[in-house]
């Protein structure tokens, strides 16, 4: 949007993501464009971002930041967390990172978190910030991993109601389409040689159709938040509870040294790449810089595209298979039934 003086407002993230629920209620870009001077194609962009965006919000929630809308301070800990975070996938792939670039890449944050620059990086704060991450003893230095021992994790979204090219039917018929979402955690190694079971977020802590299971002989991990998506306590149990015994398994089986490094991007749902490595420091996260996640990760060259297309198909044959009508089927069809499919899927 332009201002009377002629300057394009910057919007921060919880004014972005009013304008993506009311792209999700029904109103047309044009719509808000029109309304508000955000060209369609920004709208576009903020809606491929909108994982990122709700993760961000659901970050920012579990820090003391809770009753603030937007960092205030270089100190607040959303700020402190986005810079670090920074540095260590910078760090990682090598970049020669010097004290002002950290301080104009901390102004820059504070810029995206307000929507407006109200702070200025000192060498106090950076000092501050260097102490409390212990900045002056990192070195990254080269690992030399073989490519079964580098493994790469995402996050994807599932409507698991939702067929090959359609929507959901009508809410007359009975479907709300936000209680069908579901988040899957995808892992592998960069051979392909193996694959961790994913993991599946929901939004119910005890869904129904679990009542008189055994948790344990379901084919797929499942957790719950609030709004089904990713947080930083359920991705750091999956990586020391499942993720290091899985890759340490696979990599005896293989008579490699237990040894690997997760790839990740930088969804603010992660949790700080120290916090992510095993006590012996064997197995750890690196976090990929930002704008070459699609280039880098394998998940995100077709694999979880190709998964969600396996999974629609298993779908539709479940379908037609049924005895009942399509709509009855798909009132019917549980979390349950989805996982079973998610597996044979994967």
């Amino acid at each position: 949007e332009v201002t009377a003086m002629g300057k394009r407002k910057a919007y921060n993230v919880h004014e972005k993501l009013e304008l993506i629920d009311r792209i999700h209620a029904g109103q047309s870009k044009a719509k808000i464009s029109y309304d508000t001077g955000v060209p369609e194609s920004t709208l576009q962009g903020w809606l491929k971002e909108e994982y990122n965006l709700r993760a961000f919000v659901m970050t920012v929630s579990e820090t003391e930041g809770l009753s603030r809308k937007r960092a205030r301070t270089a100190s607040d800990a959303p700020l402190d967390t986005a810079v670090y975070n920074w540095f260590v996938q910078e760090r990682a792939v090598g970049t020669p990172i010097s004290g002002p670039i950290v301080k104009a890449q901390a102004e820059k944050f504070c810029k995206e978190l307000n929507g407006e620059n109200n702070f200025a990086a000192s060498q106090g704060w950076l000092d501050r910030f260097k102490r409390r991450h212990g900045i002056s003893q990192v070195k990254i230095s080269e690992e030399g991993f073989t490519e079964e021992q580098v493994y790469n994790a995402d996050e994807s979204g599932l409507y698991f109601k939702m067929l090959p090219h359609t929507t959901l039917a009508a809410k007359s018929e009975g479907f709300k389409q936000d209680k069908n979402r579901v988040t899957f955690l995808f892992a592998c190694n960069k051979t392909g040689n193996h694959k961790l079971t994913p993991l599946c977020i929901g939004k119910s802590c005890q869904p129904r159709c679990f009542y008189h299971t055994n948790m344990k002989s379901l084919p797929i991990e499942y957790k719950n938040s609030k709004k089904a998506w990713m947080t930083g306590d359920i991705f750091k149990d999956w990586f020391f509870k499942f993720c290091v015994p899985s890759v340490r398994r696979h990599l005896r089986s293989k008579r490699l040294p237990e040894k690997a490094v997760l790839l990740l991007d930088n969804c603010p749902a992660h949790p700080p790449a120290e916090s992510l490595k095993t006590s012996d420091g064997n197995i750890k996260v690196f976090y990929l810089p930002k704008n070459t996640t699609s280039k880098i990760q394998p998940l995100d060259q077709g694999i979880i595209a190709n998964f969600k297309k396996a999974y629609r198909k298993e779908l539709v044959k479940e379908l037609v298979a049924s005895d009942n009508s399509i709509t009855n089927h798909l009132k019917m069809y549980s979390l349950k039934d989805m996982m079973y499919l998610a597996y044979k899927s994967w």
